[in-house]
C-alpha cells in the first residue's frame, strides 16, 4: 500500500528538476571554451543544475531516469547535477522556450515540435543525427481506454465515432498525444477504406468530444479522477502507467491497425552554449540509448530500442497487426496542414459539429 500510494502521488503531481551532455565531435572551439569554463565552476561549487523542459505525461518517466543518471554521472565524475523540470502541452513547451524559458534539453512526443526551435536558431538542423533512431530512444502506440466493463463496446477507431459515445480528447494545437491519436484513426481509416471514410470518422470524433484538455496528463486526470467521458485516446505507456497506480485498472484496447508514436530528444543548443553545459546535458540524452535507460523506459511502459529491454517487458506490449509511422503519412508537414492548420479538417470538424 505505501508503494501504490507513493506512486499515486507521483501521477498526480507535477514537480521541478535537472539533466546533463556529453560534448559532440562536432562542438565548436567556442563550445569546448564554454565547457572548460563551466567545468572549472563546476569544480568550484561541486554541482551543475540543468532544465529539462517536457511533454506533459513525461514526469513519470524522469522521475526515474533522472536519479539513475545522477548515480552514474557522479560515480564517473564525482560530479552532482541537480534538475529542474517543467511539464506541459508539447506545442505550449516548445513556445515557452522561444519565448525565453532556458531550457538546456527537450524531450518532445512530436518532431514537428523542433521545427519552429530549428528555424529561430535555438537547435541545431542535425539534431536528429546526433543520436541513435533519429534521436527517439523509444516508442508507443495509441490505445482507446475505456470504463471498467467496457459498457460502450469499445473495439477499434470507428467506434469513436459512433453516437453515444463521448470522449475526453486533448487540443491538438497544444499537445502532440492529440495529433498523434488523431492520426492514429484517421490514418488507419483513410488506408484502409480511403478519404471520405476517414473525414467521416474524424466528423464523429469531434462530434463525440466532450471535453476538450491541455496535455496527455490532464486528459488522464479528468478521465480516471473526474470520471468523464467514455473513451480517452492515449499513449498506450500512459496508461499502463496508470493502470500501475491506481486502485482500479482501466481496460485499454489497442487496435490493430495503428502508428508509431515517437519522442525525441535534443539539447537546445543556443542554451546550453550560453549556460556552459552542453557537456552534462548531451550525457544525459546519450544516458536515455545506454542499458539502463532502455531498462526504465521498458519499466515505464515505452517501447525501448534496445530488443533486450523490450523483451523484458514484452508481456506489458499488445500486439498491433498494421504500424504505420509518420513517414507513412508524407511526414508531420503535409499531415499538419491537411489535419491541424488554422482552417484545415480538424477546425471543418469542430464548425461542423457546433452547428449539430
Amino acid at each position: 500500500m505505501k508503494r501504490r500510494s507513493a506512486l499515486r502521488a507521483l501521477l498526480f503531481t507535477a514537480g521541478f528538476m535537472i539533466p546533463a551532455c556529453t560534448q559532440t565531435q562536432n562542438s565548436t572551439q567556442n563550445q569546448v571554451s564554454s565547457s572548460q569554463t563551466q567545468a572549472t565552476a563546476t569544480k568550484n561549487s561541486g554541482a551543475v543544475e540543468l532544465t529539462l523542459v517536457g511533454y506533459g505525461v513525461a514526469k513519470a518517466l524522469y522521475s526515474k531516469m533522472i536519479p539513475a543518471f545522477q548515480q552514474e554521472w557522479k560515480a564517473k565524475t564525482g560530479q552532482d547535477v541537480k534538475f529542474k523540470e517543467s511539464y506541459g502541452g508539447s506545442g505550449a513547451q516548445t513556445r515557452a522556450i522561444l519565448g525565453g524559458l532556458q531550457a538546456d534539453i527537450l524531450a518532445q512526443n512530436l518532431q514537428s515540435n523542433l521545427d519552429p526551435l530549428v528555424e529561430k536558431g535555438f537547435v541545431s538542423k542535425d539534431w536528429s543525427q546526433r543520436l541513435p533512431n533519429q534521436a527517439s530512444p523509444a516508442s508507443s502506440v495509441m490505445v482507446i481506454v475505456t470504463r471498467p466493463g467496457n459498457p460502450k463496446q469499445i473495439q477499434n477507431w470507428s467506434d469513436l465515432a459512433r453516437d453515444g459515445v463521448s470522449i475526453v480528447a486533448i487540443n491538438p494545437q497544444t499537445g502532440g498525444n492529440a495529433r498523434w491519436g488523431i492520426l492514429a484513426g484517421y490514418g488507419s481509416i483513410l488506408k484502409s477504406q480511403g478519404e471520405q471514410a476517414a473525414q467521416d470518422y474524424l466528423k464523429g470524433f469531434v462530434k463525440n468530444i466532450k471535453t476538450l484538455v491541455s496535455n496527455g496528463r490532464e486528459a488522464t486526470d479528468t478521465f480516471v479522477k473526474n470520471k468523464i467521458g467514455d473513451a480517452l485516446v492515449t499513449f498506450e505507456n500512459e496508461i499502463i502507467f496508470a493502470n500501475n497506480v491506481i486502485p482500479e485498472d482501466y481496460p485499454y484496447i489497442v487496435p490493430a491497425s495503428n502508428i508509431q508514436v515517437d519522442f525525441p530528444v535534443t539539447v537546445v543548443d543556443k542554451i546550453v552554449d550560453k549556460r556552459g553545459t552542453r557537456e552534462v546535458a548531451e550525457a544525459f540524452t546519450k544516458f536515455l540509448f545506454s542499458p539502463k535507460g532502455q531498462e526504465i523506459y521498458a519499466q515505464l511502459g515505452y517501447r525501448p530500442i534496445e530488443q533486450k529491454a523490450y523483451q523484458q517487458q514484452a508481456k506489458l506490449y499488445k500486439p498491433v497487426k498494421t504500424l504505420y509511422k509518420i513517414a507513412d503519412f508524407g511526414g508531420w508537414k503535409p499531415v499538419d496542414q491537411k489535419l491541424f492548420a488554422d482552417g484545415a479538417l480538424f477546425d471543418s470538424a469542430q464548425a461542423a459539429a457546433r452547428t449539430q
